[in-house]
């Protein structure tokens, strides 16, 4: 049996909730959410989750949301940006 993910892109206030959760449960599966959590640690293997977190990130963000996101370095600035940005907290 073959899982077939669709996530819905983040589009801002509206979906943010539901879409990090979703996001979040994703990055967990594929081990991935360490990085997120707490920052790459500064060795390789680290180092390549990091930039594998921030690529599967950004790629389920709408295009408009972007452009402000240019000199973010690592899964977990983008992260905390996009919370910052988007949550109701």
């Amino acid at each position: 049996m073959a899982l077939q993910l669709q996530i819905e892109k983040l589009k801002g206030l509206d979906n943010y909730k539901a879409w990090s959760m979703t996001v979040r449960a994703y990055l967990e599966s594929e081990d991935l959410w360490s990085v997120v959590d707490t920052g790459p640690e500064n060795n390789e293997e680290s180092l390549l989750k990091d930039k594998r977190a921030k690529f599967i990130i950004l790629c389920l963000i709408e295009t408009k949301l972007c452009q402000f996101m240019v000199s973010i370095r690592t899964a977990r600035d983008l992260w905390n940006y996009l919370r910052t940005q988007h949550s109701l907290r």
